[in-house]
């Protein structure tokens, strides 16, 4: 049996990120994953993630970006490679849609740079889009993409180069909280450990069962669309996107690292068991993409050069979880990051470093406490 001041369940977007923090504040760290660090079963795959700051799912989450901003930024910088490419961001839709306004909104209460664009203003611009003459946007020169795989790599490798130990391809089957230490069971071995943070993604319920946790797990799709021209979809002409329209919350992303343009509809998705999830990607799975394209995006052709699944881990509000396991100051969990959760990822790593090592944070994490669920 070894043992090690904290313990990691998942080292994935959050896990990777949380191992990372507290190594290189020096705590002796152990880190499992299930699968090998960067893989395509869970919530991460796709090459890229938006990272926008105009967030119109609340203005909450506003200084939580600017935060993971400025440590992508820092992680750069220690991994030597680019991890964030900006292109300008467009919130759009119909005038008046909660898209905007939210949008709109964020940017007003921090005080963030926005231009507040019409229909004609958009297509001037970008002239990829052909959009109707009553859809409006929000735009915020800061959006941009991350590349998943750097990212998580980073986060590992620095966690790894401080002393953190890694342990890929090695399942957690439950924990038992012995009071002043937990007990961690493997497909492979025991472990104690001081602290545990619980970062499992859409592995969560089946380790948390006793909470009642209410997540649900949807399986995602996304695909990358063969452009006729591919000089205009690229990231110094075409920013990342996100819309509220009829056929659903359509998102898109520049051109990289891949001959086509990726999109998805963020609603959406079946649920299922990530243990049982139906892998194949069929063109079915992107019908609303693919008639969004048709309408809007006509520079793009109806050819699929590829599709991949990702999965959503829900909670009802689509907030996060990020708190204490109830009465134990010693477990924290980080889950439900809802489809939303890529970009927080260093931020959230700060904050569950906090929470782990001196029970509390600077940040404001009120909204994501689990007593709102019961």
């Amino acid at each position: 049996m070894t043992t090690y001041e904290i313990g990691i369940i998942g080292a994935g977007t959050m896990g990777s990120a949380a191992a990372f923090h507290l190594a290189k504040r020096g705590h002796r760290v152990i880190t499992f994953e299930q699968f090998q660090v960067v893989h395509d079963f869970g919530s991460h795959s796709g090459r890229t993630r938006i990272i926008r700051h105009a967030y119109h799912e609340s203005p909450d989450y506003v200084p939580l970006v600017l935060r993971a901003d400025e440590l992508w930024l820092e992680l750069e910088k220690i991994h030597g490679q680019t991890l964030l490419i900006r292109t300008g961001g467009l919130d759009m839709g119909p005038a008046g849609c909660s898209f905007v306004r939210g949008a709109l909104e964020a940017c007003k209460v921090h005080h963030l740079p926005y231009e507040h664009l019409k229909a004609g203003e958009i297509m001037k611009r970008w002239p990829a889009f052909r959009i109707p003459e009553n859809w409006e946007a929000c735009y915020n020169a800061q959006a941009g993409f991350l590349i998943v795989d750097r990212c998580i790599q980073a986060h590992i490798q620095g966690a790894r180069a401080k002393g953190a130990s890694v342990c890929e391809g090695e399942r957690v089957l439950s924990f038992e909280d012995q009071g002043t230490q937990v007990q961690i069971r493997t497909d492979r071995d025991i472990y104690t450990v001081g602290r545990l943070i619980v970062c499992a993604g859409s592995w969560t319920s089946r380790l948390l069962k006793n909470l009642g946790l209410p997540l649900v797990v949807r399986r995602k799709t996304m695909a990358w669309f063969r452009p006729r021209n591919p000089a205009d979809f690229v990231p110094e002409k075409f920013p990342i996107f996100i819309t509220e329209s009829e056929e659903g919350a359509i998102y898109g992303l520049p051109l990289y690292d891949h001959p086509g343009v990726k999109m998805a509809n963020h609603y959406g998705g079946i649920p299922t068991h990530p243990d049982q999830v139906d892998r194949t990607f069929q063109e079915t799975d992107v019908t609303e993409v693919k008639n969004f394209a048709r309408k809007y995006l006509p520079g793009l052709t109806e050819e699929i050069l590829e599709g991949k699944i990702c999965l959503y881990t829900l909670t009802p509000d689509e907030h996060f979880i990020i708190d204490f396991y109830p009465d134990k100051s010693h477990i924290v969990i980080a889950a439900g990051f809802s489809g939303h959760g890529f970009k927080f990822a260093p931020v959230v790593g700060e904050i569950l470093a906090d929470l782990i090592i001196e029970g509390k944070t600077r940040y404001s994490i009120g909204k994501f406490r689990i007593s709102r669920f019961f």
